[in-house]
């Protein structure tokens, strides 16, 4: 658990925001919307679930891969997926269509994971884990994740953050988020 004295300025900054009354609201809605639409993600793809489960239980080499990120305030993650799909072309199509990936709305269901959201961070990676971008969940599609930036446009995102950023970047568009003049980046 991060202590107060260690925030640097922009993370305090970001911090008093993400608390306001009409924030907090915000962020209860990006929520809701989240486990609503994880849980009718997972009830009307239960069917693939279980193709790729049979595929994968039929090639033998188990099924899901396990890897450690960092989420929110540096608590650890771990993001689990379907192993490499077998089964030729159409295990091919599967992975196109981003099969392998499925496991990861039970993430967002326990809250570990967002929609959108910055980008995960491998532990001990030299970007770390600093700045705003701890005061939120990781998500599956971000601004770096959208191409609308690099990961530096992670900070930036949870500074600026608002539902229309979500729903923009839901909808493949990337909001302009710039950074603060006189910001350190």
């Amino acid at each position: 658990m991060e202590r107060r004295l260690e925030r640097s300025p922009d993370v305090e900054r970001a911090a008093q925001r993400l608390s306001r009354p009409v924030t907090r609201a915000s962020l209860i809605a990006k929520r809701t919307l989240d486990l609503v639409l994880a849980l009718a993600m997972l009830i009307s793809l239960l069917p693939l679930f279980v193709v790729v489960w049979g595929l994968l239980a039929y090639a033998g080499e188990g099924f899901l891969e396990q890897r450690r990120r960092l989420g929110r305030h540096g608590r650890p993650v771990v993001l689990t997926r379907f192993r490499e799909l077998p089964g030729g072309g159409f295990g091919r199509l599967l992975e196109r269509i981003g099969a392998r990936e499925l496991p990861l709305l039970l993430a967002v269901v326990r809250g570990r994971l967002s929609f959108v959201g910055p980008s995960v961070v491998a532990p001990g990676t030299s970007s770390g884990h600093t700045g705003p971008r701890r005061l939120m969940a990781p998500g599956l599609t971000g601004p770096a994740q959208r191409g609308c930036g690099g990961v530096e446009l992670d900070d930036v995102y949870v500074e600026r953050w608002t539902l229309w950023v979500d729903a923009q970047m839901l909808a493949g568009r990337c909001p302009k988020l710039q950074p603060r003049s006189g910001a350190a980046g």
